[in-house]
């Protein structure tokens, strides 16, 4: 290929392309062809990962070293899966972000903008809590996912762990026509190797020709996903899902990720920048777990004079067969060949004789008692040379850059916090700004085009009517809407309850938001029941001024 070849030659210096083809010869013949037909095309350098090396192990040179051969989206992907299977740090940072962006679902709160409609707030308001309760009773229902295996709330635990765990998130959407259905709305989860494709990312262009399993126009707007389905075991077929169907216009299928780089077409894990840290901090935590079982191993010995031999205190104990001596022996074959020369008593003894006594302990692994030592001999453990001589030092102090990087307090991560308030809640509203964040871009991939796709189904039903839905403005003002969650976790009640009545008295908070932050309830409807649980209780015999 010698125009590629050229090319190498006029972008990179002969350090640097000495490197890329040092790096080539680990690959087959047709990725160094693809690596070659990159090079000087503006393609993201990411690092690389061949198949002779352990899952993360990253490039020998360093991700910040120039020439590094590129690591596509699906090799990162499934080295972050292992991390976050075999490592409990990486498993924690994506649950906890996982469990505090999306907690038990986001509801949904409509905002329709009254002025731009040009209606009264009050009728757009009436519009917003008849809205709210039908969705809120779509969203939990299992019939809703194809499958019927979760509700749509559920479904956003899901979207968070994609999220953070492999940055590139796929839902179908179905349009079912079953009467026992109450929209015909239908979501699925489509897993990113379903969608493929190994490229990686271009700086000049969306997937620059490459193979990612997405199509796209002229202007790189996606309109196609070629997933793989398996038709019966082994064989597979290709089916492409456009991204809006041809005549409804309706949305067929969702992508969300996070670019970290300008023409950016898939999303790169979120855990791929430490996956050699998390390969190296499980081998230490599994090697101080083995050494401190092997240390356990040994529960006692008898120490040997300088002049004379241990003493073998269980040697005439019987075994739980009834034959034979409790003890074994290690160091020698008490039957030498026959053709040995030079047999001795003393070279046939044993050097140590032992005594697995499991049931001292614990059932497994065991202790090990150690007997008859040689004189002048004395057992002595291991040391540790570590430089990590405290094992929960040393992790949480390495957990602690991982979580900073994830943009976690380590506080969160571990969920371990300190007895100072004031500590304890910077670490909160530090993070929880954070979990606004990604629920922010969940909206804005996932719930808002979800929402709009059901609230369009309504209107074609004739369930709900929305003047004007066909002008893009006025359907905008329509689908204002709030995703509210499951608020920040409250560590002081009682002064929390006191800023909100001021705001409240302020006019910068409503009595319905206070509602929903505390516990996820309407201030609507807790009035109302309110109202109705005072009057009942006014009309018991014991209340204040009231006869029997």
């Amino acid at each position: 290929m010698p125009f590629f070849d050229s090319i190498i030659k006029k972008c990179f210096p002969k350090t640097i392309r000495n490197q890329i083809a040092d790096s080539a010869e680990q690959i087959s013949g047709a990725a160094v062809a693809r690596i070659k037909a990159q090079a000087g095309f503006g393609q993201t350098v990411i690092h690389y990962a061949g198949a002779d090396r352990s899952a993360g192990a990253k490039y020998p040179q360093g991700l910040s070293g120039t020439g590094n051969i590129h690591l596509d989206h699906y090799r990162l992907r499934q080295q972050a899966r292992d991390a976050y299977h075999d490592t409990p740090q990486a498993k924690a940072l994506v649950e906890r972000h996982a469990d505090t962006v999306a907690d038990i679902g986001l509801m949904l709160e409509p905002a329709p903008k009254a002025q731009i409609l040009g209606l009264p707030q009050e009728e757009v308001d009436a519009w917003s809590r008849r809205i709210e309760e039908r969705f809120d009773a779509w969203a939990r229902s299992k019939a809703q996912h194809r499958a019927e295996t979760m509700t749509w709330y559920q479904s956003h635990r899901l979207y968070g762990i994609f999220q953070q765990r492999d940055n590139d998130v796929f839902v179908r959407l179905y349009y079912c026509r079953d009467r026992g259905l109450q929209n015909p709305v239908q979501f699925e989860f489509i897993d990113p190797n379903q969608v493929r494709g190994d490229a990686c990312t271009y700086t000049y262009a969306t997937n620059g020709g490459q193979e990612d399993g997405i199509t796209r126009d002229k202007r790189g707007r996606e309109t196609g996903y070629k997933v793989f389905v398996q038709k019966k075991l082994g064989e597979y077929h290709e089916v492409i899902v456009p991204r809006y169907g041809r005549s409804s216009g309706r949305i067929m299928m969702l992508h969300g990720f996070a670019p970290e780089y300008a023409g950016q077409g898939r999303g790169y894990s979120r855990l791929g920048f430490a996956l050699q840290e998390f390969e190296n901090l499980t081998d230490f935590s599994l090697s101080k777990i083995k050494q401190a079982i092997n240390q356990s191993q040994v529960a006692l010995y008898v120490k040997p004079s300088q002049d004379k031999d241990a003493s073998n205190p269980l040697s005439g104990i019987l075994n739980a067969a009834g034959a034979g001596p409790a003890v074994r022996t290690f160091g020698a074959d008490p039957a030498p060949d026959p053709d040995a020369q030079n047999v001795t008593a003393e070279s046939t003894a044993s050097v140590v004789s032992y005594q697995n006594i499991p049931e001292a302990t614990v059932t497994a692994p065991g202790s090990t008692n150690i007997f008859n030592l040689e004189a002048g001999e004395d057992l002595k453990t291991l040391e540790v040379k570590s430089a990590a001589e405290s094992y929960n030092s040393f992790v949480e102090a390495f957990t602690s850059y991982l979580s900073a990087a994830m943009s976690m307090p380590v506080e969160v991560l571990l969920m371990k916090f300190n007895a100072n308030y004031s500590a304890s809640r910077a670490s909160l509203i530090l993070f929880w700004r954070v979990a606004c964040i990604w629920r922010e871009e969940m909206a804005a991939d996932y719930l808002n085009p979800t929402y709009e796709m059901w609230l369009a189904e309504e209107i074609a039903a004739g369930r709900e009517a929305c003047p004007g839905w066909s002008d893009p403005r006025l359907r905008a003002a329509w689908l204002n809407c709030r995703w509210v969650g499951s608020p920040m976790p409250n560590i002081d009640p009682a002064r929390t309850m006191t800023a909100d009545k001021g705001y409240v008295e302020m006019g910068a908070q409503t009595l319905d938001r206070v509602a929903r932050n505390l516990n996820g309830s309407s201030g609507t409807a807790n009035r109302a029941k309110l109202r109705r649980e005072v009057d009942e209780l006014a009309k018991v015999p014991w209340a204040k001024g009231v006869k029997k």
